[in-house]
């Protein structure tokens, strides 16, 4: 993701909020929801994608899924080594002794919601299926997925698509740290004395009193704002400044593709 997705701002401290221009209000959103979705490890914002999954395995004698090794004969012997997840198991269908669905697509995580599931232009009723850690969709109803889906055209029989809600949640404290610091984006552009939002100067001397304040490159290499009610928010969600969320790629599993225009 290169921007957040679905953030609804809470703006319950800032009585400037309500009188302000329109576009500034957007403006304003608009900066702080990426300033703190960065800050946060841009994770947080549910953005709706649409994928094109691929196959995965070939089918049991049973009609169910095996994975990809050696299977001697065709009347199902013996044992299939395969990889899941990076670990080996033998076994000759996944259902049958490996405690895995028989059939299973990865999609891209976190799966927070799934509205859509679609082959050859057919919604699949809900109940044929569900998801697992937040990326396996399992199909339930004793059908399987598409195994060679075809790529190459947007209509037909073989077109397989899943539309996805993905990322988490924003919370409701984010939400609120993200109207303070829309709020004082506002006042910073209409000059206002009160904004809080950090300037360039470390020290200032005035009637013999000496003033030093916190360098913002310190703040912005930590991800900080310099808000203490927003700075205690990125802490709690974010404790070790990640900037990304992580995540664990593997070789033996092909990612779906992804649809980005249109």
């Amino acid at each position: 993701m290169a921007a957040p997705c679905n953030w609804t701002i809470a703006p319950t401290c800032c009585p400037e909020w309500d009188t302000a221009d329109q576009a500034l209000k957007d403006a304003a959103t608009a900066w702080a929801s990426l300033i703190l979705w960065a800050s946060t490890g841009r994770q947080y914002g549910q953005c709706p994608i649409t994928v094109r999954p691929c196959g995965m395995g070939t089918p049991c004698g049973d009609g169910s899924l095996m994975w990809s090794g050696w299977w001697p004969g065709s009347g199902g012997s013996g044992w299939v080594p395969y990889n899941f997840n990076g670990e080996w198991f033998n076994c000759g269908c996944p259902a049958a002794c490996s405690c895995d669905p028989r059939c299973q697509i990865l999609l891209p995580e976190p799966v927070t919601g799934v509205t859509n599931v679609s082959i050859g232009g057919v919604t699949i009723n809900p109940s044929a299926y569900r998801v697992d850690d937040r990326r396996w969709l399992v199909r339930t109803d004793g059908d399987c997925w598409p195994q060679c889906p075809d790529m190459n055209t947007d209509n037909g029989t073989a077109v397989f698509t899943v539309t996805l809600l993905r990322g988490e949640e924003v919370p409701a404290a984010l939400a609120n740290a993200a109207g303070t610091l829309a709020c004082e984006y506002l006042k910073a552009c209409a000059l206002d004395k009160t904004c809080r939002l950090p300037g360039r100067v470390q020290e200032l001397a005035r009637n013999g009193v000496t003033y030093s304040f916190v360098d913002v490159d310190q703040l912005l290499n930590a991800g900080l704002t310099g808000i203490n009610e927003v700075d205690m928010v990125i802490r709690a969600l974010n404790p070790t400044r990640l900037p990304y969320r992580l995540r664990v790629r593997t070789p033996d599993v092909r990612p779906p593709r992804m649809v980005t225009i249109p």
